[in-house]
């Protein structure tokens, strides 16, 4: 019978295997190896000794996990000790012939029925004979239902084509959630903003003159809650299985608090860039106020932090001999194969959690339990702050876009211009718009990458007012348009989004300042260090 099971997977699948672990642990001991790998004891030897003491393997089949030649060397390991071995099929593929005779599960359907039968296979003794699993396609009935849903969505998506962004993102999302590759942050933000989108289409190009702000923002809100909805399954369980990490919202492992008054004292060393000296000054703050003693050099330490970030990916220090935590300060997508196998500490939401860091700093099993997270380089998170300046910069940059739009194809400006002044409105709105969209790009490169003119707090500041004025030109530019057309017609062009743009601006500059009073901090510690 059944009692210690070794886990073999490949990354891509880590949503599926950490909601299959948690589960089997209910009942079984579980070795995973981001969870049972400790810092300072070398991993390879830690593997040997999970299979040794395992008396069944579950090898999660997927097409990356027989193409990896770790996880080939785990299932080769069992089949030489005789030992069981179970194939929970979570993707179709071929299998080597040396797998063919296993017993196996089906997971590509109903999760629950292959639960069932994956514990009923535990509870017996080893089934000699097993037909080969059948290949073809195969999704739950809930991948099914939002894909469905992603479809209307994407069309939808389309009443909202004047922002770009919303159905560049929405568009191939149905085919994406079969691929399991779209990225869980670039949609969510299409999904946040198709409502307000969808409202603001209907006032300019549908309401016209007689156009109702209630109407158009219900009619907008009615359709847009669909994106929501959408949102809110993308966020299920269910989709956390199916999705690859980068498609799946960012979920931590079982967090405590802890609370150690007094804690055994270790020497310690921070492995840093000096862009990310800010987050080091911070860490090491906290540390030494607790009685850790800072080491002379990396190699004389008995605990090392590598903070990880676009600068820095890589450490000195060596995770076999030593206790090594890697400090996720930013997305890296380059993390080297001996800090893969580790639990982080993720700092890329804020930096949060150093007193329970030094409360437990002697005791490393217990600090990854406490704040450790699932070690996955493809997920893209950022602090609030620079999220909502994210946000607020896309979705100007939208409205901006979409006011050059509106009065040069859906105006009819050209009718009462003439040629040449509607030639030279459009150079100037051109002009404008190519000012706007470079200011925002280069600083969502700053927010984002950490890189170029507005990594810095007081540019990025100096970005927003940038944006505030070409608002304000673009409207004044609206405004005289519309009194020379109720000069010369003695009508109104209706709504137009240079009106909104700057209602929508304002409120955004009282939500940046709320949130920055909040999370200034956040802000101080994101962005580089001079050298």
């Amino acid at each position: 019978m059944t009692e210690r099971i070794f886990i073999s997977y490949s990354r891509r699948e880590l949503g599926f295997v950490d909601d299959l672990a948690n589960k089997l642990e209910e009942k079984y001991q579980v070795w995973l190896d981001y969870r049972a790998l400790i810092p300072g004891v070398p991993w390879a030897e830690q593997i040997d000794k999970g299979l040794r003491e395992a008396d069944t393997v579950i090898l999660v089949v997927s097409k990356a996990s027989l193409g990896s030649e770790f996880v080939a060397l785990e299932w080769r390991h069992f089949l030489e000790a005789k030992k069981r071995v179970i194939l929970v099929v979570f993707e179709a593929v071929d299998l080597p012939t040396e797998l063919e005779k296993f017993e196996w599960v089906d997971f590509r359907g109903n999760y629950k029925a292959g639960l069932d039968e994956l514990f009923s296979q535990l509870d017996q003794p080893i089934q000699e004979e097993h037909p080969v699993p059948e290949t073809g396609f195969k999704a739950p009935a809930m991948v099914w239902g939002v894909a469905a849903l992603s479809i209307l969505v994407a069309i939808l998506s389309l009443g909202a084509f004047w922002t770009i962004f919303i159905p560049i993102f929405l568009v191939p999302l149905p085919y994406r959630i079969f691929k399991r590759s779209f990225d869980f942050s670039r949609v969510q933000v299409a999904l946040l903003a198709l409502p307000v989108a969808l409202s603001l289409a209907h006032l300019v190009f549908i309401g016209g003159v007689d156009g109702h702000l209630l109407t158009s923002f219900l009619i907008g809100m009615s359709f847009g809650l669909l994106g929501w909805l959408l949102l809110w399954l993308l966020r299920s369980s269910a989709m956390s299985r199916w999705g690859r990490p980068e498609a799946t919202a960012l979920k931590f492992a079982n967090p405590y608090d802890p609370n150690v008054s007094n804690p055994v004292t270790v020497s310690y060393y921070i492995d840093h860039a000096p862009e990310d000296r800010f987050v080091a000054e911070e860490l090491s703050g906290t540390l030494k106020k607790y009685g850790h003693s800072q080491a002379a050099d990396i190699k004389s330490a008995k605990s090392v932090f590598a903070l990880i970030s676009k600068f820095k990916g890589d450490t000195e220090a060596n995770p076999d001999t030593q206790v090594v935590f890697p400090v996720m300060v930013q997305t890296n997508y380059d993390i080297p194969r001996n800090l893969s196998k580790i639990q982080w500490i993720d700092f890329r939401p804020g930096v949060r959690g150093l007193d329970v860091i030094a409360q437990l700093l002697a005791d490393p099993a217990a600090m990854l339990k406490a704040l450790g997270m699932r070690p996955v380089s493809s997920q893209t998170v950022y602090p609030p702050m620079i999220t909502i300046l994210y946000y607020f910069t896309l979705f100007m940059t939208a409205i901006f876009i979409g006011t050059v739009i509106d009065m040069v194809f859906f105006a009819q400006l050209h009718t009462v211009l003439g040629d040449l002044a509607f030639s030279e409105l459009v150079a100037m709105l051109v002009v404008g718009g190519l000012l706007y969209v470079g200011n925002s790009t280069l600083m969502a490169r700053g927010l984002l990458n950490r890189d170029g003119f507005y990594a810095d707090p007081l540019r990025i500041a100096i970005g927003v007012l940038v944006q505030g004025l070409l608002s304000v030109a673009v409207w004044i530019l609206d405004r005289s348009v519309v009194f020379m057309v109720a000069e010369d017609l003695g009508g109104e062009i209706g709504y137009a989004f240079a009106t909104f743009g700057i209602t929508i601006y304002l409120i955004g500059i009282g939500l940046l300042m709320f949130n920055y009073f909040r999370n200034r901090r956040d802000i101080r510690l994101w962005f580089p260090a001079k050298r």
